[in-house]
């Protein structure tokens, strides 16, 4: 069976005081319509409505291009992936999300986050060194706080089909709305309990309105791949594309 990096590994972000649920809802639509095209697209969001003042007034957005890292010897995240139970696998309209009741956690020094759900873009929002990847995953945690915790990975266009994601592939929902009931073993290929320490740091935002900031994300350098057949499977659900663009760096440092 291939390693948890290679299946499908996900940026962690810690957002000020928002609840799992707040995340989620931002995927499904928030208060104001937005979308990732026209009239409501990523350069109007910030004129939609108040509360999405950061998307166009924010110093500290995401995503970035990772072009530069300062080697800081980062504490390794510790995955324990051991028992995951989903829910069911929603197309928004804003993505591909999978919800999970329970079962997958993460460990960044010694604060334990609870996964929620992870979500699809394709193109890749983040890019490493100039560099945009066919799709990213972002796995959203929150701890008991209500401070989230999101682990993202960037896919490589890749021969072989990646094993993991045949397994949601088998489920997608074509329509916005339509959702599909998941079972333990259609995510077990992401159980796993591994520490990583190869990943990029940095402070940033929410992808999507409300765009709020305060948030920490660790952008994982290990690249599994996906076959241009699953790619096609995923762009098809989700009719456009759905990132995006990266956003000035300003006065921010990335570490690694």
């Amino acid at each position: 069976m291939k390693s948890f990096l290679s299946l499908l590994i996900p940026a962690l972000l810690i957002a000020p005081v928002l609840t799992s649920s707040a995340v989620i809802a931002s995927e499904t639509g928030g208060h104001a319509k937005w979308s990732y095209s026209g009239a409501t697209g990523p350069s109007h969001w910030g004129d939609l409505s108040p509360e999405f003042g950061l998307c166009k007034q924010g110093k500290n957005q995401s995503p970035i291009d990772i072009s530069t890292a300062i080697d800081a010897k980062l504490p390794p995240v510790k995955f324990d992936y051991a028992m995951l139970v989903p829910e069911n696998i929603v197309n928004t309209g804003h993505s591909i999300q999978v919800n999970v009741r329970s079962g997958g956690s993460i460990k960044v020094n010694d604060d334990e986050f609870f996964l929620k759900q992870f979500h699809f873009h394709s193109p890749s929002e983040n890019m490493i060194d100039h560099v945009s990847y066919p799709l990213e995953a972002h796995f959203v945690h929150a701890n008991e706080k209500g401070d989230l915790a999101v682990v993202a990975v960037l896919y490589q266009p890749g021969a072989m089909d990646n094993l993991a994601l045949n397994a949601l592939i088998k489920h997608l929902p074509m329509k916005t709305g339509d959702s599909n009931r998941l079972s333990a073993t259609d995510t077990q290929l992401f159980e796993r309990k591994k520490s990583v320490k190869n990943y990029f740091n940095y402070n940033g935002s929410l992808t999507t309105p409300p765009c709020t900031e305060g948030v920490r994300w660790l952008v994982m350098q290990s690249r599994p791949g996906l076959s241009e057949r699953q790619l096609l499977a995923f762009q098809k659900a989700l009719k456009q594309p759905n990132n995006r663009r990266v956003q000035p760096l300003n006065a921010r440092i990335v570490t690694k």
